[in-house]
């Protein structure tokens, strides 16, 4: 007699097609974590990327005084409700940004290095492929508990035909429980595919709308502006010594 936890697993996976079920119902529910993902997070980051690139793109003439111009109506677009990353990566490029005495903007650092890779829909994806293989393996282990169960019942008293018996049911456990292992690891196939492909989408269209961005801008890293300074401060102490040097004669002459 068996406890009722493991005469429950072995009537499940003596019951024909059962593992078969299972390891279908394994890969319906990645193709349902694909569509699901798509739609609340794949989707909608894909399309706050190509809303913003449009903005920038719509920009003609000279790009970075255009921005300029219109940095009230970008700014109020780009800080709109959106994609976290998105959301906070403008917020801390904004806080980058200064004014210039021809009336462009400036930036100290390059939009990428502003904003967060925005590959939290692949990266669930590559979560859930994990968590897939796992299942897969718990549900094989089940089945070989199954099969043991059962060759433990055949060894049992109660003549050649409970024997024979127990033996097929132990066959027919040992043939199917690892459609399941094979479900799963399938399963996790299919996400990585799929969350590799929306990472190139993702870093492509990233790729773009940082490009537009930084040429939008005049990039002005404090090194930049210290050397800028300093070839100032050099080209004003060198016109002093000239005034001096030519200062100098005329006082002696006096």
């Amino acid at each position: 007699m068996h406890d009722p936890v493991t005469s429950f697993v072995v009537a499940v996976f003596s019951t024909p097609g059962a593992a078969l079920m299972m390891a279908g119902a394994i890969l319906v529910f990645a193709v349902g974590l694909i569509l699901q993902s798509g739609h609340f997070e794949y989707s909608p980051l894909r399309d706050d990327f190509r809303r913003r690139t449009d903005l920038l793109e719509d920009l003609r003439g000279d790009r970075q005084k255009a921005f300029s111009e219109a940095f009230d109506a970008i700014d109020k677009r780009f800080s709109s409700v959106a994609n976290p990353v998105l959301e906070l990566g403008w917020a801390h490029y904004r806080s980058q940004l200064t004014p210039t005495d021809d009336g462009r903007l400036a930036a100290a650092i390059h939009a990428a290095d502003a904003f967060d890779h925005a590959d939290a829909p692949a990266r669930t994806l590559e979560w859930w492929a994990n968590i897939m293989v796992a299942i897969g393996l718990v549900i094989t282990f089940m089945g070989i508990v199954a099969a043991l169960t059962e060759a433990t019942s055949a060894m049992g008293p109660g003549g050649g035909g409970a024997m024979q018996g127990a033996l097929v049911n132990l066959l027919t456990i040992a043939a199917t429980k690892f459609w399941t292992s094979i479900a799963g690891v399938l399963a996790s196939i299919i996400l990585r595919l799929a969350a590799r492909r929306r990472r190139h989408v993702i870093e492509a269209l990233e790729a773009h709308f940082f490009a537009l961005l930084d040429a939008c801008v005049r990039f002005a890293p404090p090194e930049k502006v210290m050397l800028e300074q300093l070839a100032t401060l050099a080209r004003i102490e060198a016109a002093l010594n000239r005034s001096s040097a030519t200062a100098l004669p005329r006082t002696g002459v006096a």
